[in-house]
């Protein structure tokens, strides 16, 4: 989603120095089925290592997967809580261990608020060795040259999957806002992830158009989605990863 300009277990206990420098302007939101008792900080924090606290689970739920998501606005939940983006719900549904490496404005191609794209972030994956890598194609990068995404965007794909070679990698396509008439940039950015995921032997998921039709789901902007804008798309994935039996 075009943006406005707008780390595993309780920060998986050993973020290495590496990782830590590198986010060092871009805020990481970790999540973890375990109480957290971090204090809460705003969702984009330059400079800092922005922690959040997780709800406590019921007692028989066990974090079972390291999971990374890596994104733009849309994942990160731009102008919302961190609580109510998007790969937060889906780690309260999982009980998974979860790590938002998502920034507002960022693509494969386009930097972001974290003065990266998407590349700039593979050494804090390596860092964070995940069990799965959840990564977005973004319209962020609509307009630029498509032979640019494609390059990027397997090279990218290519880098994570040998800084996390036991990971599983997960490539979500495009999403849009309500408006039906989807962009063909929309099925360049994703059809670029696709093939570059299955060359890494991965798993593409198409996931539809969550937020067409439904303009009560964004914000202001008409661009970013709402905290039930949020739930849509959470929902969606989760059905998709489910389907694919990449969550049971």
């Amino acid at each position: 989603m075009i943006s406005g300009r707008g780390a595993p277990a309780v920060l998986l206990t050993a973020l290495s120095a590496a990782a830590i420098v590198l986010l060092a302007g871009c805020a990481a939101e970790p999540v973890t089925a375990e109480p957290a008792t971090a204090t809460a900080t705003p969702q984009f924090a330059p400079a800092q290592l922005a922690a959040s606290p997780s709800p406590a689970p019921s007692s028989s739920a066990t974090p079972s997967e390291r999971v990374v998501t890596l994104g733009d606005s849309v994942m990160s939940g731009f102008g919302l809580t961190a609580r109510e983006a998007w790969p937060r719900l889906l780690a309260q549904r999982t009980h998974d261990s979860l790590v938002n490496l998502a920034c507002p404005g960022m693509g494969f191609v386009v930097e972001g608020d974290c003065g990266t794209p998407y590349a700039g972030l593979v050494p804090a994956v390596a860092a964070l060795q995940p069990d799965l890598v959840i990564v977005e194609s973004s319209s962020n990068d609509f307009w630029q040259d498509g032979d640019e995404i494609r390059f990027e965007t397997a090279d990218t794909v290519e880098r994570l999957h040998e800084a996390a070679p036991d990971a599983l990698i997960v490539g979500l396509s495009t999403i849009w806002n309500d408006d039906p008439d989807v962009p063909d940039d929309t099925t360049v950015t994703s059809e670029a992830l696709r093939d570059a995921v299955q060359a890494v032997g991965g798993t593409y998921i198409d996931i539809g158009q969550p937020l067409v039709g439904h303009p009560e789901w964004l914000q202001s902007d008409d661009v970013h989605p709402t905290a039930g804008g949020q739930r849509a798309i959470e929902e969606a994935v989760a059905s998709a990863l489910q389907g694919a039996a990449v969550l049971p």
